[in-house]
């Protein structure tokens, strides 16, 4: 994703004759590009499995004021 926004950034400030050259370019390669941070979404999804067991320690605390 980051890498597909660079490219539509720069044929704006290329001079006109180079601009022909770069959307030729532009239309082959993003398709390309758009495979590899496909890959990278399957990691962050694998942390968030530990701090839902430490929510169960404080709650057993709050048994001993009733003996008052």
């Amino acid at each position: 994703m980051l890498i597909v926004h660079k490219f539509n950034h720069q044929p704006s400030t290329i001079s006109r004759r180079q601009k022909a050259t770069a959307e030729g370019l532009a239309f082959i390669q993003p398709s390309t590009i758009n495979h590899q941070p496909s890959t990278i979404n399957h990691q962050p999804s694998t942390i968030n499995h530990q701090p839902s067991t430490i929510n169960h320690q404080p709650s057993t605390i709050n048994h001993q004021p009733s003996t008052r």
